[in-house]
Order: C-alpha cells, then sequence, then structure tokens
C-alpha cells in the first residue's frame, strides 16, 4: 500500500510568506511543504501537552545552561480544565 498524499494550496500574506521561505532555507529542508509539514508536527505535540496543563516551554542553552521560558497563548485555550 502506497503513501497516500492529499495536495493543499495555502495562501500567505508577504511577511508569512518570507518567514516560511526562512524557515525552509534555515531549517536546511528540501522543500516548503517539509518545513511546513514539521511545523505542524511540532504543534500537533505541544498541543497535546498543552491539554494536559503544559503552556509554558522552558528552553536551554546547553554550554552556558542559560535558561528562557516561552509562553505560547494559543496552548492557555487548551489547557486542562480542573
Amino acid at each position: 500500500m502506497g503513501l497516500k498524499t492529499k495536495q493543499v494550496v495555502f495562501t500567505f500574506d508577504e511577511g508569512s510568506f518570507k518567514s516560511l521561505e526562512e524557515m525552509t532555507e534555515e531549517g536546511q529542508y528540501s522543500c516548503m511543504a517539509e518545513c511546513v509539514k514539521e511545523s505542524l508536527q511540532i504543534t500537533q505535540l505541544l498541543s497535546g501537552l498543552a491539554r494536559k496543563g503544559f503552556t509554558e516551554l522552558a528552553v536551554q542553552r546547553p554550554g552556558t545552561r542559560m535558561e528562557r521560558v516561552i509562553v505560547v497563548p494559543r496552548f492557555s485555550l487548551l489547557k486542562a480544565r480542573p
């Protein structure tokens, strides 16, 4: 059984398209579709965590152990209800 694919067309404003081009290049993706696909997979994973109450991301620079916390406002819409 082969991989089933669907073609989707998106319309981007100029700024969003430029961001997609930059992300595709910087991430060394083979095409914009691969960049969008991975972005969707990451968002799906993080949304699942948000539904469990995790609404902040902590990132760390390994060499210095410097840390930043990222708050994604949309995730608060998904957070677990008490």
